[in-house]
């Protein structure tokens, strides 16, 4: 894809980490408008971390988070709603509240953060289970559904609300392939049609090689970016010996990348 000038997100020189220890130090990086955009690397170098430091769960210890133009870090009262309103989340395992209907999950946003009446919070809802679909599927609870589904259901929830961004933890987590690319596809599918943004965490190199249009790789040994670009590229032409063992899936020896 074509990038686009001005990025929808921009991490400027992230540190980040819990109490005395730093899990991620100097970070940079863009996202564009339209991208799926996918963080990979091994357990423990900080993808996770990375992402709740973007969707505003955690703070940074320095640095700067801007999500469409607005300072993620720092913003606060309407100015961090705002900033919230704009992006969604899928969470590894859903999420969804199961004690709630799939409409009455999807509707939460929308009675939290809209004045729209019921019948039309229904539409919405309606509308977005479709979108992923579910459509028949409102009035079920999570417990009925497959991990498929439930994960189908997560993504127009967290679509309630139109987003530019949608932020995913291990999509493809606890699924069986078939199921994967189908949500491969639903993925590729919602970005075309409805020019969303997509920053996913995982290490699934199936859906990596399917989706994305570029990734960066952190390294638990670097605290950082020790790769980015297309996943084709990387597969063929890094040279850094992590990466390309990492993306040819070849055994290797080593748990740290070699800077």
């Amino acid at each position: 894809m074509t990038l686009q000038k001005e990025p929808i997100i921009h991490v400027d020189k992230l540190t980040a980490g819990y109490e005395e220890s730093v899990i991620l130090e100097n970070v940079s990086f863009d996202v564009y408008p339209g991208e799926i955009f996918i963080v990979l690397g091994g357990s423990g170098c900080g993808k996770t971390t990375l992402l709740k430091q973007m969707i505003g769960l955690l703070k940074p210890i320095s640095g700067q988070i801007l999500i469409a133009g607005r300072d993620i870090v720092n913003a606060e009262g309407e100015e961090r709603l705002k900033v919230l309103r704009n992006i969604g989340v899928m969470y590894q395992r859903g999420a969804l509240f199961g004690s709630m209907t799939l409409l009455e999950n999807i509707r939460l946003a929308l009675e939290e953060f809209t004045d729209l009446p019921p019948p039309a919070m229904d539409l919405i809802a309606m509308i977005k289970l479709k979108l992923v679909g579910l459509n028949g599927f409102e009035h079920y609870m999570p417990t009925e559904l497959s991990g498929g589904m439930q994960k189908r259901a997560a993504i127009a929830r967290a679509m309630a609300l139109d987003p530019q961004i949608l932020f995913m933890d291990e999509l493809s987590a606890g699924l069986d392939p078939v199921t994967s690319v189908e949500l491969d596809c639903l993925v590729l599918n919602l970005a075309r049609t409805l020019k969303i943004t997509f920053v996913i965490v995982t290490h699934e190199l199936p859906s990596i090689y399917l989706i994305a249009d570029r990734v960066i790789m952190l390294d638990k040994g670097a605290k950082g970016i020790i790769a980015t670009g297309r996943p084709q590229e990387l597969r063929e032409h890094s040279e850094n010996i992590y990466v390309h063992r990492f993306f040819n899936r070849a055994v290797s020896s080593r748990s740290t990348a070699t800077a």
